[in-house]
C-alpha cells in the first residue's frame, strides 16, 4: 500500500501565514476576508473606530505580502518616486 504524501495547499500555507500574524491583525483579517464582514461591522464588534480597522487591514495585508516576498503597490510606487527625486 502506497503512502500518500501530505501536500501543502495554498490555502493551508495562507492559513499558516495568517496564524503567525499579531492577534489584532489576525482577528481583523479573518473577519474581513474569511467571514466577509465589513470594516464597519468589525469596528462595531470590536468597539473601535472604523478607521482603526482600516489601518489594521492595511498593516496586516502589508505583513502578509512581505511574508510572501511581495511588495505592495504603494511600496513599489514609493520606490519609483525615490528614483525620480533630485
Amino acid at each position: 500500500m502506497k503512502e500518500q504524501k501530505e501536500s501543502s495547499s495554498p490555502f493551508s500555507s495562507m492559513a499558516q501565514l495568517i496564524a503567525a500574524l499579531p492577534e489584532e491583525e489576525r482577528i481583523v483579517l479573518t473577519l474581513f476576508y474569511l467571514k466577509s464582514e465589513s470594516a464597519a461591522a468589525i469596528a462595531q464588534r470590536l468597539a473601535v473606530p472604523e478607521r482603526a480597522v482600516e489601518s489594521v487591514l492595511i498593516s496586516g495585508r502589508s505583513r502578509l505580502l512581505a511574508s510572501l516576498g511581495l511588495a505592495t503597490s504603494n511600496e513599489a510606487h514609493d520606490h519609483a518616486q525615490d528614483g525620480k527625486q533630485e
